[in-house]
Parts: C-alpha cells; structure tokens; sequence
C-alpha cells in the first residue's frame, strides 16, 4: 500500500513525446524548479554563517573553516547561473513558439516577473560576498537609483542603507531572501496556471492555431511514474551539472573571476586595484550599455538602463497585447520573431564587449557599426524566409537519424573504467597531467552516456526488447561507478578537498540520472 498517496495527486498527464530527447523543451520551466530548490537548500545553509557586518571575513571562514564550504558556496553561486540562464531560456522558448498567446497571457506576464525577480535575487545575492566585485555592483546600482528624478535619494537610501557596511549588508541580505520568498509565491501560481492551461501541445497537435491546448487523452500515462520518475531524472541531470562545472571550475585557483566560483579579493587590499569594474556576468550586457559614448552625460546611466533593461522588459510584459494573431508559427510573426532574435544577439554582444572591455567608453558611431549590421541582417532574413513560407516555397522539415546503441554502450563500458582509473590516480597523484586525463576520460564517458540515453529513447519498443542485456549491464557499471567515486571522495577532506568531492559527487548524480533513464527505457519504453 502507498502510504505517500502520491499517485493521487492532481496533475496532468502529459503526452509521451514530452518525455522523448527533444521533450526536454516542455520542462524547462521544472529545470529551473529544481535550481531554485537548490538555491534555497544552500542559502539557508550559508545564512547559518553570513555576518552582514562583516560580509568578506564570514565568507573567508565559510571558503577556508566551514566543511564543505567551498563546495555549497560555489555551487550556490553557479545554481544561480543555471537558474537565470534557464530561466532566459524557458522565456525565449517559449516566445518564439507563441506561449504568450490566448489562454495563456496572464501566465506568461508572471513568467516575465519571475525573469525580472530572478535577476534581482541574482544581483542582490551576487553582492552580499563583500569582494570588491560586490562594491563594485553596488556602487553602479547606487549611481542608477540616486538619478531617479524625484524618488532618486529617496530609492538609494532605502536600497542600499544610510552608509554603513551593516546597514547595506543587513538590506542586501533582506532584499535577497524576500525576492527568493516572492518568487516562491509567484511560482506557485504560475504552476497552477500551467496546470489550468494545460500544456502547450506540439506542433502538429496544435497546427499551429491557437487557443493551444493539450486534453487528457486515454492513452496518455499518469503522472505517476512516468512524469515523477522522469523529473527525477532532469533533477539529477541538473544538481549534478550545477555541482560539477563550478567543482571543476574551482580547481584551477587562476580562473577567470567571472566564471570562478570563489569570491574576488577584498576591496580594501592591493589586489583590488588590479581587478576591473566586472558586474555580473549576466548583467554585463547592461553594464557594457552605460560605456557607449552617447550616455555620457549626467542622466546617461539612467537613461541607458530605461532603454536597454527597463524597456525591453515592458515589451515582453505587452507582447501578448501586442500580436494577438491567431497563428502560433514564428515565420507567421516575422517581426516578433526578429525582435526576439535580435534581442539574443544584442544581449550577447553587449556581454562579450563588456568582458573584454569593461569601463572602456564606445563612440557613438562605432555602436552604430557594431549593432546595425545584426539588425538588418537579421531582419532581413527572417522577413525573406518568412515570405518564401507564406507563398508555400519553403518546406521545412525535421528528420533524425538513430546512432547505434550498441556502440554506445560498448564505449562506455571502456571510458567507465578509464575514468575510475584516472580519478583514483588524480587523488593520490594531483598534477596538471593527471588532471588532463581525467577530463578526457571524464568527458568521453559523459558524452558516452549520454549518447546511450539518447538512443536508447531513440530505438522501437520491440527493437530494443531484443537488446535488454545491453541496458543492464550500462546499469551496473554506472552505479558500481558511482559507488567507487562515493566511497573515495568520503575519504577526502572535507575543506580543502571539498571541490574534489564535488567533481565526484556531480558525477555521480548525472550518472543516476542516466541510470534512470535507461530504466525507463526498459521498463516503460520511453
């Protein structure tokens, strides 16, 4: 008997291609679900240690006392990446398959505040280390608000404190913890609203028309296992690449202080004069924006941010109003679709322009150079494209091609045992040369498994019956490997070797997750 009575929850079915490789689209917004509930599992375990009036030193004691430290710090820092990233990503999917269309603006209006709160967790979360990367975000945000006419001084005193580190500390730590709270809240409407709503269907379901809806079928599954089981699987997929990247990334005690997971030096030592003014990497595209030579004035920074923060999201907010069209395809809305695209590139610009050159003023007329080709170009081919579809001459088109299952596993047997082989060696013998082949042989094996869980959910039900031993012996190995990589990282040190345990421990969940999805495979023929 089933004491949890889990299987009498109220959830839709879904239909099976939500589960296949390319269904991965339909659940980026549980993606992020589980990297929010990442976040506040390791926020409250560093809220435990944070000291608001000393923020730098109750980081230091986390990074070099506290066990596990580095590791629930960094990977805290990177599940906030992944969150924001998969949240862009969740929005834009969504955008250019028209999800904000009939029935479903109200959910996606909350969808674009939850965008702009991840943001402000992200930026207020990002500053509370103390570093000089943090007084540096701080003092451009401080800037941006105090030039708000009328409620300016007014907005900087009550956002960042009456000039004490306490007082802005104490604010930012506020600030953090009620933006995760609302986002909490705003999520859990906005489930319940794509509950309401029900999935938006596939293509061919939804002919592209809308109202889009998806109706519970007979022949859908229930929500439970396949739905469960399957977001277990995406869980374990994303804590484990939230855990490994930032664990890898942290090995190298010289990588790049955008990407490192380890806060900047102090703002008050010598070290901070070499560092360059870098706001988060995710807002660089807005930082870099303050740098062009035309916001050079006294309201520069605030008008610079209106036009290219405050008013690109109003246009996501409004674009349900604006395309009420009935036609969800994205060579239907040639515009809207160019916007979009072209927003994506911009964004990516701006950042990389930033990274490269932070702080360095851009003349109006090379801004000019670098944004207007994108912009036509980009316009001007989707407009064409779109003309070509719309008089029928341009057929598009999706066929996929099945690798070999067989060889997959075959290689996989091989790289499981050369990655065991080499972390054990990267343990007891820790050199860049060892450190080399245990990416190698680490990523084989990931690209491996992965290739296997692929086409396993690639091949027919009765072709894959014929080949089950396959499928059992890529289980054993997995999790005989997972053993292994456990059993030796609790013999590491749980402060200095904390990012070692990670890499292990990162591994580990993506190769259950790809236990599980081999399982389902055998066991549902998903």
């Amino acid at each position: 008997m089933d004491r949890t009575h889990i299987d009498r929850l109220p959830l839709r079915k879904t239909p099976d291609y939500m589960r296949t490789w390319g269904g991965k689209w339909y659940w980026t917004g549980a993606l992020i679900t589980i990297a929010f509930t990442y976040e506040v599992l390791t926020g409250l375990v560093l809220l435990l240690y944070y000291n608001p009036a000393d923020p730098y030193v109750s980081t230091q004691y986390v990074l070099t006392t506290v066990p596990f430290g580095k590791l629930i710090l960094g990977t805290h820092l990177y599940g906030a990446y992944a969150m924001i990233v998969l949240v862009y990503v969740h929005m834009y999917r969504n955008y250019f398959v028209g999800a904000y269309k009939k029935p479903r603006e109200l959910q996606w209006i909350i969808g674009v505040l939850l965008l702009a709160l991840t943001i402000g967790a992200g930026y207020f979360g990002y500053s509370l280390t103390g570093d000089v990367l943090s007084v540096d975000a701080q003092d451009v945000g401080r800037g941006i608000a105090s030039l708000i006419p009328v409620l300016g001084p007014w907005l900087a005193s009550i956002g960042f404190g009456n000039g004490t580190t306490t007082s802005l500390f104490s604010k930012f730590l506020g600030y953090h913890i009620i933006m995760a709270a609302l986002i909490a809240l705003l999520f859990g409407y906005h489930f319940y609203l794509a509950e309401a709503n029900t999935m938006l269907p596939s293509s061919k379901a939804s002919k592209y028309r809308v109202p889009a809806t998806t109706p519970e079928t007979h022949d859908m599954k229930p929500w439970y296992p396949s739905n469960f089981l399957y977001l277990i699987e995406l869980g374990l997929f994303t804590m484990g690449f939230i855990i490994l990247i930032p664990s890898f990334v942290g090995l190298f005690p010289n990588a790049p202080i955008l990407i490192s997971p380890y806060p900047g030096p102090s703002p008050t030592s010598a070290l901070a004069a070499l560092i360059p003014p870098y706001p988060p990497w995710f807002l660089l595209f807005l930082y870099k924006a303050l740098d062009f030579g035309m916001f050079q004035n006294v309201m520069g920074p605030l008008t610079a941010s209106v036009i290219f923060g405050l008013l690109p999201l109003i246009y996501f907010l409004l674009i349900p109003f604006l395309d009420r069209g009935n036609s969800l395809h994205p060579l239907h809305r040639p515009i809207t679709t160019s916007l979009g695209i072209i927003s994506i590139v911009y964004m990516i610009i701006f950042s990389i322009w930033g990274a490269f050159s932070p702080g360095v003023i851009i003349q109006p007329l090379v801004v000019a150079e670098v944004l207007l080709p994108p912009l036509i170009v980009t316009f001007g081919t989707v407009m064409g494209i779109s003309r070509l579809w719309k008089k029928g001459k341009l057929k598009i088109g999706n066929k996929s091609s099945t690798t070999s299952f067989l060889i997959f596993i075959l290689g996989l047997v091989v790289t499981v045992i050369l990655t065991g082989y080499s972390f054990s060696y990267f343990v007891v013998h820790t050199s860049l040369l060892s450190l080399g082949r245990l990416i190698l042989t680490g990523g084989a094996t990931s690209f491996l498994a992965i290739g296997t869980a692929k086409t396993s959910s690639q091949l027919p039900d009765q072709k894959f019956k014929k080949i089950p031993t396959g499928a059992y012996i890529a289980i054993v190995l997995l999790t005989l490997m997972c053993w292994v990589l456990l059993g030796i990282s609790l013999k590491l040190n749980p402060v200095t070797q904390a990012m070692t345990v990670g890499m292990a421990l990162g591994t580990v969940l993506i190769f259950s997750g790809i236990v599980l999805a081999i399982y389902r495979r055998v066991m549902f023929g998903e």
